[in-house]
């Protein structure tokens, strides 16, 4: 019985440690799929945005950040998400994304 809950005990371990220091985008992907995003936003907010193409932003008009995501869990196996702000056309939509697994999370900023 001792060596059972020893064993669970390392699993569980383990687990955590691997939720932990889960490997996290690199900043070209995150602004890629900020991109994708922007060309093909959610249904709630394809009327609001412009198509974009970076290739005509220069790279100082694009700002990336990693932040901790909130919430207990979150926090507890430090989660990141990347918010990823773009500014073209007086517009400065910011994407927020999942750093692990680039999920969209949620658009702001002024839009169109």
């Amino acid at each position: 019985m001792k060596k059972f809950l020893f064993g669970l005990v390392v699993i569980i371990t383990m687990i955590f440690l691997y939720q932990y220091q889960s490997p996290i985008m690199s900043t070209g992907e995150a602004i890629i799929q900020a991109e994708e995003y922007l060309q093909h936003p959610p249904k709630e907010w394809k009327n609001s945005i412009s198509y974009i193409d970076l290739k005509e932003i220069p790279s100082g008009n694009i700002n990336t950040s990693l932040k901790p995501k909130n919430g207990f869990w979150n926090e507890l196996t430090n989660k990141k998400q990347w918010e990823v702000t773009i500014k073209y056309n007086g517009t400065q939509p910011t994407i927020i994304m999942d750093a692990y697994t680039g999920k969209f999370i949620n658009l702001s900023g002024p839009l169109n």
